[in-house]
This record gives C-alpha cells, structure tokens and sequence, in this order.
C-alpha cells in the first residue's frame, strides 16, 4: 500500500479515491465531500479508505458484511496507545517521496 502525496494530490495504489489540495495547506478528500482538512488528517483519510479495502476483504472471509463484522470487533476493543501508531510526520515518510 502506498499513497503518494504531491502539491496537488494524494492517491493510494488501493483505492480509487483520492484528495486534492484547495489551497492554504487545506484538502477535500473524494469520501468526506464538503470539508476541508488539514494535509495530515487527509493522509489519514487516504490511509483509511485503504484499510477499508482490506477489512472489506476479510470480512468477505468471514461470510459478514464489513460493518457488521467491524462493529462485532469493536464491541471487545481495547483503546490503543495512539501515540504508538505509525503516522507519517512528514511527506519525506509518506510513500517513499
């Protein structure tokens, strides 16, 4: 998986969506019409729509639509330490670039 960001726009080799930039560090992402976000929060954005993909995939496995095998997941979810997740502080660390 490997989401590519340049002045302009944000892909993902995953998925089709993708975000482009509105100016003034600011982005519309193809799934969160209407809102402007940050670069950061649209690489997350970018980051979830590909593992939306994959728990699409898996849930296949399971014979489960994904929200329902996601939300069964949830209900014994045990909050992670955010700060122990890997999120890229730059563009140097996204993709390669």
């Amino acid at each position: 998986m490997t989401i590519q960001v340049s002045e302009s726009l944000i892909t993902s080799d995953q998925t089709e969506h993708r975000a482009r930039s509105v100016g003034l560090g600011g982005w519309v992402v193809s799934w969160l019409p209407g809102r402007t976000i940050t670069t950061e929060q649209a690489v997350a954005a970018m980051q979830l729509a590909e593992a939306v993909g994959v728990l699409t995939a898996w849930a296949a496995i399971l014979g489960l639509p994904p929200c329902e095998a996601v939300g069964k997941a949830m209900l014994e979810f045990r909050p992670v330490d955010t700060r122990r997740l890997p999120v890229p502080k730059s563009r140097a660390q996204v993709g390669g670039m």
